[in-house]
């Protein structure tokens, strides 16, 4: 997403949660409109119902997220954990723009017809593919079920923050803090590579003997 389309949408989604947490019934195309401030055709250039100003709420996180992190100098000198913390908090923050709204709709159509989950599996996948993971990692870091499960793990931390009633949520940050630093731990693990390095060492030598395997013996030989 361009940041002009984001700055043009944010405004009208924002007015629709407002209004949604109002008076959900209230939630028209003239409300949002008024409610943001934004001219007519802006709105009719990017929405057809007043229900998808609803959904662009979710629908503009990850866009968010991309878009603050693009302009924040040194972030691609971020290690990876410090980039998986910045994922969640900043998906959190814009959460909280609207705590009510999201409370009222995260278990929602509004939200479960965005494209949120899509939009988290895309960036967790660039973030598990990420140049700095160990290349062994990557090769179950790159498969699709492991950034599933990421996904559904991002899930539930949200869903932990919709219930969350701590002050300012600090149950939500101490969790995020122990779940970051445990997948970082995985992901940046070394001792795999480390692993294959030291297997591919003792077959060359054949400190093992497998060189007089038949079968061995020719694939190290060719």
């Amino acid at each position: 997403m361009s940041p002009d389309d984001f700055a043009e949408q944010q405004p009208l989604a924002q007015a629709a949660a407002a209004c949604y947490v109002d008076e959900a019934a209230a939630c028209t195309r003239a409300a949002i409109i008024e409610r943001s401030g934004q001219p007519p055709d802006v709105f009719d250039r990017h929405f057809t119902h007043p229900e998808e100003a609803l959904t662009a709420f979710y629908n503009l996180l990850v866009p968010q997220y991309r878009l603050i992190t693009a302009s924040t100098e040194g972030f691609g000198d971020f290690s990876f954990e410090e980039r998986l913390a910045s994922f969640h908090y900043i998906l959190l923050d814009g959460l909280a723009e609207q705590r009510a709204f999201v409370q009222a709709t995260f278990e929602t159509a509004v939200r479960t017809r965005s494209s949120l989950r899509a939009d988290l599996r895309a960036a967790l996948k660039e973030l598990l593919t990420s140049a700095d993971v160990p290349n062994t990692n990557r090769l179950i870091t790159g498969l699709w079920p492991v950034q599933a499960v990421l996904v559904e793990v991002t899930m539930a931390v949200l869903r932990f923050w919709v219930a969350d009633e701590s002050a300012e949520q600090q149950a939500t940050t101490a969790l995020v803090d122990k779940l970051v630093a445990f997948i970082a731990e995985l992901v940046m693990f070394g001792g795999v590579q480390r692993g294959v390095d030291l297997a591919w060492y003792l077959a060359r030598a054949d400190l093992l003997g497998l060189k007089r395997l038949p079968v061995v013996g020719r694939w190290f030989g060719s």
